[in-house]
């Protein structure tokens, strides 16, 4: 029972997706500019915002809020990449270790998404997206399920879109402060404590955020003798595309149990 409440919590937590939101394009200069520049030219600012939004924000105007919309902004630009982050899940003196491994990669508007959760004492759990199928399998199962990409639901949401979802259901049910500037699995993480509203009745948590790469590097939330702690392990901003990643090589005894929507049927429009 504990360890199917873990895995609950950690579904409804960390399994969510959001809309993509695309990133605007700098103009590239003109091709007349020469290479030589003048000292008073290199001296005036540039026309082009050549910084990046996170450098835009300067440490003396950080606010929690500034922290996180740029936040929310950046991990919605994530396109391709890989994550590998740890779940760990204590209750009295019972401990549970998930970590989960993510592929993402959008090629001629397609989602190829590969992960691969690893809990301890539990079969690993595999969801792999080619685009148009998704297949589900835990390993050791006599079958394995297969439905259009589009009915995949949150199993194929990009995981740093779920970054914003998060970030914006916390804002509406809590308050918050900015603390202490820490490093996380070499990022610069930004401690924002989430105090729930007295309405909410919610739960505090303690966030470390990556401005940079738009990523969550460390929750923690404790409340009545539980504690989940979320950390990042491993991230990859631009890894390399392989089409073989996004297939799931199956047992030959395993039954493929087709969820697919049936295309509809022509002939009933005449009715």
């Amino acid at each position: 029972m504990y360890k199917r409440w873990l895995m609950l919590i950690v579904a409804a937590l960390y399994l969510s997706g959001c809309s993509t939101q695309e990133s605007e394009e700098e103009e590239a200069p003109p091709e007349e500019t020469t290479e030589e520049v003048t000292e008073e030219e290199a001296s005036a600012p540039s026309g082009e915002p050549e910084d990046t939004e996170e450098s835009s924000i300067s440490p003396e105007s950080m606010t929690a809020e500034s922290i996180v919309d740029a936040v929310e902004a950046r991990a919605g630009e994530n396109l391709n990449y890989y994550l590998h982050t740890r779940v760990t899940m204590e209750y009295q003196e019972e401990t549970q270790v998930s970590e989960t491994k993510e592929w993402f990669h959008t090629e001629d508007d397609k989602s190829f998404v590969r992960r691969e959760v690893h809990t301890e004492d539990l079969p690993v759990q595999y969801y792999v997206s080619d685009g148009e199928k998704v297949w589900q399998y835990s390993e050791g199962d006599a079958v394995a399920y297969v439905s259009d990409a589009m009915h995949g639901g949150d199993m194929t949401a990009r995981p740093s879109s779920a970054i914003g979802n998060r970030l914006r259901s916390y804002q509406e049910s809590h308050t918050m402060a900015l603390e202490e500037t820490v490093e996380i699995a070499g990022y610069t993480g930004h401690h924002i404590a989430f105090t729930p509203k007295e309405e909410t009745g919610g739960t505090a948590l303690d966030v470390y955020l990556n401005i940079e790469n738009g990523l969550i590097l460390k929750e923690v939330m404790i409340q009545d003798g539980h504690q989940m702690v979320y950390e990042l392990l491993e991230y990859d901003g631009d890894i390399e595309h392989s089409a073989g990643r996004y297939t799931l090589d199956l047992p030959e005894d395993v039954e493929i149990i087709d969820m697919s929507q049936p295309e509809p049927d022509t002939d009933l429009d005449s009715f």
